[in-house]
């Protein structure tokens, strides 16, 4: 976890990394899915954590 070493490009690879496990999980497929179906999503389902 040496991304603040390796300056803009370091950053950018952990973010985009992270973003990947987000969309890669059953709330951010949901949001996917609305966005694609012009829809709401329903997060309903997705306990919220504080």
């Amino acid at each position: 976890l040496n991304a603040d070493c390796d300056g803009q490009a370091g950053l950018q690879e952990l973010a985009g990394n992270a973003t990947m496990l987000f969309y890669m999980t059953e709330e951010g497929q949901e949001g996917r899915n609305a966005f694609n179906q012009k829809r709401q999503p329903d997060f309903s389902k997705f306990k919220r954590n504080p």
